[in-house]
């Protein structure tokens, strides 16, 4: 380090001049400055270089002539950036006066040009004259009790925030009050808002996660024509809310409708499709022309002005609960299990491609009859495509397997069965995608 150019060595006016203005000297009398300015000395720091290092010993401050210098506190996930200082300002002034360690590093920013005051020199002065200690004192008390008001007006609004009753006229009053929690105020209220934010949306995708399991079917009633079946069906979003959906109504005493669908995609955007949906199936499910017809006009709907390009794969059937015939529109969904009473399994394979993608595409009806005691189980992939923490999926050997475990047992035990193989399979992985299944025994 070298004295600035132009500096001329130490010339002592030239060093008390500076120091006049800063508070903790501005006690000082002409004299007390003078014996003051002639133990400092001018220094430079190149861009990048370290001024001073947290926890080291603070044995001199620095008043910044030129340039500007980036003040960091330590902290176990890295240093955070708490303030700038320029011109005028000076550093490490606690641990000279208070013979403690540095409580931040102090990072030259740019090339800098300062007027170094050294601890020992300081103490020898205020020893040899008291009016220096005294002046130092009363310095440094008024800056501990404006930072104790600084830090508990910060730390009420800490608590506060945690309340959710955060005062953000609280902050902006600390942020534009000058001192050296000023910086550290602004970053607080800035992250107070971001928190508050974040617990807005959570607020809000809270809601609409209740909108959308009310949007479900209840339980049907166990009299009528739907006491010949046992149902039971359950929507378990990867996120708050998600695309797949289940449902089920009747059309007349005779016939029951069923849906298990998934939107491409998840979160708002797949919910919002999924509404979409579900309103489409239900509005088309007694036009004339049979299912077919409707099918299609499902179809023409969701692709119509489709911006976003999403799609809903989709299985679709009318049950006729006296027979027991099973027409179904199967679009590009997961093909459902049909585990006939007297032993054997079925599915029920595609019978076109998904919804929302060609709005001129047919769909083929297909239909099979299911017998006194066939369970018919629907899924979307977020059972299949369930993963484990080594990546693995839980596949349809492993539904298939759950399934002929819980033959004999009511539709919720059956989709109580699968869901823990999956959850058990899954092990605490993220699940990666809604996950969907409905069970239907025949028993008329």
């Amino acid at each position: 380090m070298s004295a600035p150019a132009g500096a001329g060595g130490s010339p002592v006016e030239e060093i008390a001049q500076i120091l006049a203005p800063h508070p903790i000297f501005a006690r000082f009398d002409r004299a007390a400055l003078l014996i003051v300015a002639a133990r400092c000395a001018f220094a430079t720091y190149a861009a990048g270089a370290t001024v001073m290092r947290e926890g080291d010993p603070g044995e001199f401050a620095c008043v910044i002539l030129e340039g500007e210098a980036d003040i960091f506190v330590e902290q176990p996930g890295g240093p955070i950036h708490m303030a700038t200082v320029g011109r005028h300002r000076i550093v490490g002034e606690l641990g000279v006066f208070t013979d403690m360690p540095r409580s931040a590093t102090v990072v030259a920013r740019t090339y800098l040009v300062v007027v170094r005051i050294e601890r020992d020199s300081l103490m020898r002065l205020s020893a040899d004259y008291p009016a220096i200690g005294v002046a130092i004192i009363q310095e440094l008390g008024g800056r501990l009790a404006s930072m104790n008001r600084s830090l508990a007006a910060l730390t009420y609004a800490a608590e506060a925030l945690g309340r959710d009753e955060y005062d953000a006229a609280l902050l902006e009053e600390l942020a534009n009050q000058p001192g050296a929690l000023a910086s550290f105020a602004r970053a607080f209220a800035g992250m107070a808002a971001e928190i508050r934010a974040k617990q807005h949306r959570r607020q809000e995708m809270r809601t609409a996660a209740e909108i959308q399991q009310s949007i479900l079917p209840p339980p049907l009633d166990r009299e009528g024509a739907a006491a010949r079946i046992n149902l039971h069906a359950e929507m378990h979003p990867a996120r708050e809310i998600g695309g797949d959906f289940f449902d089920y109504f009747l059309l007349d005493e005779q016939r029951l409708a069923l849906t298990v669908a998934d939107v491409s995609g998840k979160g708002v955007p797949a919910a919002l499709f999924m509404a979409v949906s579900r309103t489409v199936l239900r509005g088309v499910a007694n036009v004339g022309g049979g299912m077919a017809a409707g099918m299609a006009a499902a179809n023409r709907l969701l692709a119509a002005q489709n911006n976003a390009a999403m799609f809903v794969t989709l299985f679709h059937a009318v049950l006729d609960l006296e027979s027991g015939l099973l027409r179904y529109c199967n679009a590009g969904h997961n093909p459902p299990y049909l585990l006939r009473a007297r032993g054997g399994r079925e599915s029920l394979a595609a019978t076109g491609i998904p919804f929302g993608i060609d709005p001129d595409m047919p769909y083929r009806i297909d239909e099979i009859t299911l017998r006194p005691g066939d369970l018919l189980f629907l899924f979307s992939d977020g059972i299949t495509e369930a993963f484990d923490p080594a990546g693995v999926e839980f596949g349809t050997a492993r539904l298939e397997a759950a399934l002929e475990a819980a033959r004999g047992t009511s539709a919720a035990e059956t989709v109580g069965s699968v869901l823990a193989a999956t959850g058990e399979f899954a092990a605490g992985a993220e699940q990666s995608d809604d996950i969907t299944c409905l069970a239907l025994i025949y028993r008329p």
